[in-house]
């Protein structure tokens, strides 16, 4: 394993690697979503040899899948913000901190391109798509996997009506703080379209979701961002009481929730 340093343009992202809860959060988010994502970078033949380009990683769990899919002569650089949890890595990756808004991105250089869970908290998430597209070598593809936070049917059950309430508190003002800090709720929908804008071909997209018990990484999740957010959920008119009641809800074996929508699309850089 290698690694590097690119310029960083600093960002509005709303989660921290270096709050206390990042490593356990990005745990969660591997719980959640690795099964899914692998089930689609499979389904679409990472190959032995490929050069990959993993955005935002977190945890490092999807590069190590890939690094293993594409093998010794194959290559995956993992570029994050702030790489600290990336813990564990092969001979074949290289770890690259920086900014995906400004770092070097030569053209044609990878078989893969996947990001997941960080263009939706980018303001300039549409020149992103088209530099990340301009990256891709003739053939090559996009996997981009976002949540859709337009539909808010998520509880299906909760112990009491105020622990119901807690949690439509929580996620009210949580997306609150997510959009004031850049993020587009609905951006995952029309994903596709930006890659048709980008002048990707083969696009398609499959859309994810579960429903999760309390106690499990779905609803941990929320209690997890609960404790990152706390001040500014404070700040939009959560009480303390409800913070409580929602972290004993999201424990709690009687409720059930789904989580967030996950669309996953992928497109391709058409042949010369």
């Amino acid at each position: 394993m290698t690694t590097t340093t690119a310029a960083d343009a600093g960002s509005a992202y709303t989660f921290r690697n270096a709050d206390p809860q990042g490593s356990h959060q990005l745990t969660l988010l591997a719980d959640i979503l690795d099964e899914h994502t692998i089930k689609v970078l499979a389904s679409i033949g990472t190959g032995i040899g490929w050069r990959c380009l993993d955005i935002g990683p977190g945890a490092g769990t999807v590069t190590r899948w890939i690094a293993g899919q594409v093998g010794p002569t194959g290559g995956v650089t993992a570029l994050d913000l702030d790489p600290r949890h990336i813990a564990a890595a092969a001979d074949n990756i290289t770890v690259l901190q920086g900014d995906v808004r400004t770092v070097d991105l030569p053209p044609q250089q990878y078989d893969l391109i996947h990001a997941r869970l960080v263009l939706l908290h980018l303001t300039e998430r549409d020149l992103v798509l088209r530099r990340l597209a301009d990256a891709l070598r003739p053939g090559g593809l996009l996997v981009v996997s976002d949540w859709d936070c337009t539909d808010r049917n998520w509880l299906l059950h909760a112990g009491s009506p105020e622990a119901a309430e807690a949690y439509d508190a929580f996620q009210d003002a949580i997306l609150s703080i997510l959009t004031e800090h850049g993020a587009d709720l609905g951006w995952a929908r029309t994903v596709p379209l930006a890659m048709r804008a980008a002048g990707l071909a083969d696009v398609s997209t499959v859309v994810h979701n579960r429903l999760w018990p309390g106690g499990t990484a779905g609803n941990l999740l929320h209690v997890s961002n609960s404790y990152q957010l706390q001040a500014e959920l404070l700040d939009r008119g959560m009480t303390a009481e409800q913070l409580g009641l929602l972290r004993e809800a999201m424990h709690d074996p009687q409720t059930l929730a789904y989580s967030y929508w996950m669309f996953t699309t992928v497109g391709r850089r058409a042949e010369p």
